[in-house]
């Protein structure tokens, strides 16, 4: 199908791209688009970027302080556990 950065059964590459991607650069997703499954990490980058601007939005009504942090938890576990259960093609 597609080229992909990441080959064979072995994902680790992927859970570290997102897990470090997440934690240094707050951009998750990489880790799908290195496994070549672009529409997910696009997906993933955009959905995380767009929860963040509502929550920003929201620490006017103080609640954006706890939503965003749990928001950034939420992907730091979520992204990199789908990243590993990759099969490939």
């Amino acid at each position: 199908m597609g080229s992909s950065l990441v080959r064979g059964n072995n994902n680790t590459a992927a859970v570290l791209l997102e897990v470090l991607g997440g934690l240094i650069f707050q951009v998750f997703g990489v880790g799908h688009l290195a496994q070549g499954r672009v529409g997910l990490g696009l997906f993933i980058m955009i959905s995380y970027w767009v929860l963040q601007a509502i929550n920003a939005s929201l620490t006017v009504f103080l609640i954006g302080f706890i939503t965003a942090p749990l928001t950034w938890l939420f992907y730091l576990i979520a992204a990199p556990m789908n990243a590993a259960d990759y099969r490939g093609s």
